[in-house]
């Protein structure tokens, strides 16, 4: 049984998702919070399995949960719900720990297999989202070509090689050469340290 903590400041989408999700045999919502200053307080009383957690919310939001979570040491896998409007957060909540995320709309059965995905220790990323996010302009800083501007997108939504090649259609090999590339430019010793500075930088 997957113990579930949802963190979602809508009443009736808050409720009504935790009554679809526990018709599910394998999954339980055992909680559940309405801002992210409940949520923290709920992580501090009990044990979850995952934490559904909604991005915009009173109080504080999901960032900001995502970043008390990792000063507490709690690694707690995070599975973002989110909309369109979103995506601008989305990559620092990705390199804040959250483990993917799933559009609001989704349909029941992909959630469930959002959800355990994340429990089997993958990251879910939603296509149609990750393609916004890899189309956004980016500031061409430390002369990067368009290229590697779009395999650094990928490496911060935490891609490997091989799946980077896939989705830019090229060579893994052409990818390990960008990445090595990137890293050069960008003056840092390895993936994290370039995607920390993209940040930093907004070239993500």
């Amino acid at each position: 049984m997957i113990n579930c903590l949802l963190v979602e400041d809508q009443t009736l989408l808050r409720l009504g998702l935790a009554n679809l999700l526990n018709l599910e045999q394998s999954i339980n919502v055992s909680s559940q919070a309405s801002d992210g200053v409940e949520a923290l307080q709920k992580l501090s009383e009990a044990h979850f399995d995952i934490v559904l957690l909604d991005m915009r919310m009173p109080n504080l939001d999901g960032l900001g949960v995502l970043e008390a979570m990792k000063q507490r040491g709690d690694n707690t896998p995070v599975l973002i719900i989110t909309t369109f409007e979103d995506c601008d957060v989305l990559v620092k909540a990705i390199n804040l720990g959250a483990k993917g995320y799933v559009l609001k709309n989704i349909e029941l059965e992909e959630f469930i297999n959002a959800i355990n995905t994340v429990i089997s220790g993958q990251l879910v990323l939603q296509d149609a989202v990750t393609h916004y996010l890899l189309n956004q302009q980016n500031s061409p800083s430390y002369h990067l070509t368009v290229k590697e501007l779009s395999v650094l997108r990928c490496m911060s939504l935490g891609m490997a090689n091989k799946a980077i090649a896939r989705y830019l259609d090229n060579s893994e090999g052409t990818i390990r050469n960008h990445v090595s590339q990137i890293i050069a430019k960008l003056a840092v010793q390895d993936r994290t340290q370039a995607v920390i500075k993209a940040i930093q930088n907004q070239l993500v």
